[in-house]
C-alpha cells in the first residue's frame, strides 16, 4: 500500500519544500536535481530526496510526492522491504453466495459489502500476512486486511477519488487521496494508523507516530 509520507508530511504541515538545494550563480542545483524557481531545486523525474542529496528509486518503484513507491501489482512486505509482486489470486473479488474463493493459501472471502468482498487468509500477526496487507484483529479471529483502495493516488478534487477507499482529496499541498475519519468512525483507518485532526483540514488516518510529531491530535 501507498503509506503516508514523513516528507510530504513536512511539505504540507510545514510549507516546505522537499529536496531544496544552496543557490550558486553557476550550479544552482546539485545532481539530479532541477530548478523550479530562483532559489529552490526540485529531484528529477525517478529521483527522490536522501540523506545527501537526491537518490534513485529502486526496481519496481516509482517516485511519487517525494518518496519511492511501489508501482502497480507490486507491494512491500514492510517498511524498508523490497516490493514484491503481489500473488494474483489475493484480494480477488469473491462472493460468498456465487464466487468463492479458489483454493489455495486465499481462500477465505472477506466480506465487505453484502455477500461481496475479496480474499484473503486468517492471520494471528502481520508475519502472515503479503502483499502489503496487515493482521486485523476480530476478537479471537484475525484476516488479513487490504490497504484501503485509492490511498496515496494523485488528486486534483474530491470527484478523483471518488471510486476508493481513501475518498478525501488533500489539495492543500500534497494532491493525493487520503482515508478520512470522525470520531466513532475510526475503524476505517489501516492497521497501525490512528485518526488524526490537523487542523488545516478535515481527520484523516495517518500512522500513530506522524500524527504525536506533527502536533496532531488522535481523534477518539
Amino acid at each position: 500500500m501507498k503509506r503516508f509520507l514523513g516528507l510530504l508530511w513536512s511539505a504540507v504541515l510545514l510549507g516546505v519544500t522537499p529536496a531544496g538545494c544552496v543557490y550558486d550563480a553557476d550550479e544552482r542545483c546539485g545532481p539530479h536535481q532541477e530548478p523550479i524557481d530562483k532559489d529552490r531545486c526540485i529531484c528529477e523525474m525517478g529521483y527522490v530526496p536522501g540523506p545527501a542529496g537526491c537518490v534513485p528509486c529502486g526496481e519496481h518503484e516509482v517516485a511519487s510526492n517525494g518518496e519511492c513507491v511501489c508501482v502497480d501489482d507490486y507491494a512491500r512486505a514492510g517498511d524498508g522491504a523490497a516490493c514484491e509482486p503481489i500473488p494474483a489470486a489475493l484480494g480477488a473479488a469473491c462472493d460468498t453466495v456465487s464466487t468463492p474463493c479458489a483454493e489455495g493459501p486465499y481462500s477465505s472471502c472477506h466480506v465487505t459489502d453484502g455477500s461481496s468482498g475479496y480474499c484473503s487468509n486468517d492471520c494471528s500477526s502481520d508475519d502472515d500476512c503479503d502483499g502489503g496487507y496487515r493482521c486485523h484483529r476480530e476478537g479471537a479471529d484475525g484476516f488479513c486486511r487490504r490497504p484501503p483502495l485509492g490511498y496515496g493516488q494523485s488528486c486534483k478534487s474530491q470527484d478523483d477519488c471518488a471510486e476508493g477507499e481513501a475518498t478525501y482529496c488533500e489539495t492543500l499541498q500534497s494532491n493525493v487521496c487520503l482515508v478520512p475519519c470522525a470520531a466513532g468512525h475510526t475503524d476505517v483507518c489501516f492497521e497501525g494508523e490512528v485518526c488524526c485532526n490537523f487542523g488545516v483540514f478535515a481527520p484523516i488516518c495517518v500512522p500513530g507516530d506522524a500524527c504525536t510529531e506533527k502536533s496532531g491530535t488522535v481523534v477518539p
